[in-house]
């Protein structure tokens, strides 16, 4: 087992994603895991994740090869997993898929299960780009008048469009946009994250309905 120590270097990028479930700010190595960290933020599922873990040592083909998973995530049932972020053309190559099979076996032996995360799972859909705007949000207070009157509102009226709350409140769209997005944030206000873009259509309800 070992750390790796990540550094910045002229050929790579590195990214930052603050995260209030592990109330820390975690170092990535790509684009595409800084996307996997939104998923795992916002996931019921999920109740901490880390990225770049502790490494170990694979066999492959008579070579004692290093490893470092992109994640380790622990769930709410205390199940651990490693997780490997690739781009799909990535993850389509045979030696990668070989070599991922390999190091499966290594975390089978290890007592931890290690899982392939593609590119087109992470971009399916309108989820990232929902989950990045509730992200954007999630520091702000939810403890003031105006919020709650939105609250109270949704509360009242059930099931409710930002366009049926728009016409109801004296907020400016920018405003109750703001309001909502903080609520979503902390679990006050609810919409199908994956089902469409956030916008006039967006369906609200409460999280005490």
């Amino acid at each position: 087992m070992y750390q790796r120590n990540i550094k910045h270097s002229r050929v790579k990028n590195l990214f930052k994603f603050a995260s209030l479930k592990n109330r820390a700010s975690l170092t990535l190595e790509s684009s595409l895991e800084f996307d996997a960290c939104f998923h795992f933020e916002y996931s019921k599922s999920i109740s901490a994740f880390k990225a770049q873990p502790v490494g170990f040592r694979y066999q492959y083909y008579g070579k004692c090869l290093p490893y470092t998973p992109d994640f380790w995530v622990s769930t709410t049932n205390g199940k651990q997993t490693y997780y490997e972020v690739k781009c799909s053309k990535e993850a389509s190559d045979p030696e990668v898929n070989q070599r991922l099979r390999y190091k499966q076996q290594s975390c089978i032996e290890l007592g931890i299960e290690l899982k392939l995360i593609t590119e087109r799972q992470l971009h399916k859909g309108p989820l990232l780009n929902n989950l990045k705007l509730l992200h954007r949000y999630a520091g702000e207070s939810k403890y003031h008048v105006q919020f709650e009157s939105i609250i109270l509102l949704v509360s009242k009226l059930g099931v409710v469009t930002i366009r049926e709350l728009l016409n109801k409140s004296e907020f400016t769209q920018g405003e109750l946009n703001k309001h909502v997005l903080t609520g979503a944030s902390q679990g006050l206000l609810l919409f199908d994250l994956g089902a469409k873009p956030f916008g006039l259509d967006t369906e609200l309800s409460t999280a005490y309905v």
